[in-house]
């Protein structure tokens, strides 16, 4: 039996995550838009999805968090910060974990991208904003640092729901090819 969580790999599997680990530095790098100095939306997210749903959460969670690291060395914005790399590990391994079950009908997926949307929600609301203020003192309070991130969050809400369903069709394909080479 496979595990799903860390499933084992073949050559082929280890290039298409390279090959998504490379698509993750390049929307990383050149496809984050900026809400003034702090704020930042990033489309990242689109390739650590796609990673999480062929290859599971630990995958998913890996890819996110090399793309951060190659972010910082490629477009550094300031230091690596690791609490940093482990929150967009968390946030890779969520969408791993909401959709580890395979062959969602079209309602499960959307109910699914919606609930995930929300829990990526908290993570950047909630953790990374707590990181951002207790931690590392961007922010004079947690309050602060909260309501100036609330425009990218909302901005990344409507992103995190959106682009995963106009990605269903896809998602689907994908996994069905993935499925049918693990046969052979």
């Amino acid at each position: 039996m496979q595990n799903r969580f860390f499933p084992s790999l073949k050559v082929r599997d280890i290039c298409i995550l390279g090959l998504l680990m490379a698509i993750t530095t390049l929307l990383s790098v050149f496809c984050t838009f900026r809400l003034g100095t702090v704020v930042k939306i990033p489309l990242k997210f689109i390739s650590v999805f796609l990673t999480a749903i062929l290859y599971g959460p630990v995958y998913g969670g890996l890819v996110a968090a090399v793309g951060d690291i190659m972010n910082c060395i490629l477009a550094p914005s300031g230091p690596i910060i690791p609490q940093i790399t482990v929150i967009e590990f968390i946030s890779g391994f969520t969408f791993g974990l909401f959709f580890l079950k395979k062959n969602l009908s079209r309602t499960d997926y959307a109910v699914r991208v919606i609930l995930c949307a929300f829990c990526q929600l908290f993570i950047d609301m909630v953790i990374t904003t707590t990181v951002f203020s207790l931690w590392l003192g961007w922010y004079a309070t947690f309050t602060a640092g909260f309501i100036i991130r609330v425009p990218a969050g909302v901005i990344k809400l409507i992103l995190h729901i959106i682009v995963p369903i106009t990605l269903y069709p896809l998602t689907i394909t994908l996994s069905r090819l993935k499925s049918k080479e693990a046969t052979h």
